[in-house]
Formats: structure tokens, C-alpha cells, sequence
């Protein structure tokens, strides 16, 4: 990982030239800054997400759950699954759970600005395959259909699901994105909990971690 080469795309990133057009053509939504998340020379695994969330406190201390979206998905990272009860075990222990996700996990997206989930192209063009070249994951996990159609190419995203696929020898898992408000009915078609199964079952820790996860979980 090239760190040097990362901040200066950040750099780059964060002084947008689009971000004071009254029109951008990134269909990003007005005044939303774009938005960089934490990462560390640890971190081995890469998330892509659609955009950022726009109901995400970002001021909020690291050890609070800025949503119960956030509760949720280190539910389906730790332990495959995001029901009430796998739910209510990082909620308890979500300073633990949070400290080592971030220092394995480096969290993106293909739109680096609030686009109300359904940006175009045009900052994953100028950024993303850059940003995934400096990083060198050792697995990307793409949330939705845009970041997997990006780096792979179009295809329906349910023959996509749940197996392990390849972007210049990367491994990538894509999954349907873990929104419950509106997924809930599309998940056994998309084989969601087959799939963070599988993320689960792929993602390797350090023995230490691996320890400290097992005893909060049983």
C-alpha cells in the first residue's frame, strides 16, 4: 500500500473541482463535502459502497453508533448475519467490535459525495480503480450492484451473489446492499445471508483478534 500516493489522491478528492458547481455533473447533492473515511497500514480489506450515507453523523465519536445501520452491518462482518441477536451482541460491545473493524476494513465508495444512492459514473472514472490500485485489498466487498458492474462490467446482480469473483486477480465478493428498510423482500433472491456467510468464511483475522471476536460472540 502506498500511503504517500493515497493521500495525495485524497488530496485530490477532497478539492474537487465539481464540488462548487450549482449544476455537477456527478449528481451529487448540493454542499455535501466529499467524504474520506478512516484507514491505517493494517487494513487489508476493502468495502465499496454506492455513496456516502447523507443521514451519517461523521462528528460523532468513533466509539458511538452513528446509525442503526452501523449496529447492523459490523453484526453481518463478525458474524455473517444482522438478526436481533447478532445485533444485540455488538451492540453491547461496540467499542470492541468498531476498533477492530477499523483496523481491518477501509471503507469507500464509488460515489465519494451524498448522491441519494444512485450517482453516475463519474467520480469512480476519475478515482476509484486509482484508489483500488494504491490500497492493493486483499478482498473487496461491494455493496450494491454499482461498484461490482464498475470494476467487472454489466451484469445482473443476483448471478452475482454469493461467490467469490475476480478484478485483476483481486478477490471480490458483491453482495445486495444491506439496507433493511427496503431489501428485506429481495434477500433470498440475492442469497444475502448465503453471502456474508461467505464473507464471513473469507475474511481472515490475527490469532489475537480472532480470539477477542469468539469471546464476545459465545
Amino acid at each position: 500500500m502506498s500511503f504517500t500516493d493515497l493521500n495525495t489522491l485524497f488530496t485530490t478528492i477532497r478539492s474537487c473541482p465539481f464540488y462548487n458547481q450549482n449544476d455537477p455533473t456527478c449528481q451529487r447533492v448540493k454542499k455535501i463535502k466529499p467524504v474520506i473515511n478512516t484507514y491505517s497500514p493494517i487494513q487489508r480489506f476493502m468495502i465499496i459502497s454506492s455513496d456516502p450515507s447523507g443521514d451519517t453523523d461523521k462528528s460523532l465519536d468513533g466509539n458511538v453508533p452513528h446509525s442503526a445501520f452501523a449496529l447492523r452491518f459490523l453484526a453481518l462482518i463478525f458474524t455473517g448475519s444482522d438478526s436481533d441477536l447478532s445485533v444485540e451482541k455488538v451492540q453491547k460491545k461496540f467499542p470492541d467490535f468498531q476498533r477492530i473493524f477499523d483496523k481491518y476494513y477501509y471503507w469507500t465508495h464509488f460515489s465519494k459525495c451524498y448522491a441519494r444512492g444512485n450517482p453516475n459514473n463519474h467520480c469512480a472514472q476519475s478515482y476509484l480503480k486509482k484508489e483500488i490500485e494504491l490500497f492493493n485489498p486483499s478482498l473487496i466487498i461491494s455493496l450494491g450492484s454499482k461498484p461490482v458492474d464498475f470494476l467487472l462490467g454489466k451484469e445482473k446482480l443476483f448471478n452475482r451473489v454469493n461467490k467469490i469473483l475476480q478484478y485483476k486477480q483481486i478477490p471480490i465478493i458483491a453482495s445486495l446492499h444491506p439496507s433493511r428498510d427496503w431489501n428485506l423482500s429481495r434477500r433470498p433472491l440475492y442469497s444475502f445471508d448465503k453471502t456474508w456467510k461467505l464473507i464471513r468464511e473469507t475474511v481472515q483475522y490475527l490469532p489475537e483478534d480472532s480470539m477477542i471476536i469468539n469471546q464476545i460472540l459465545n
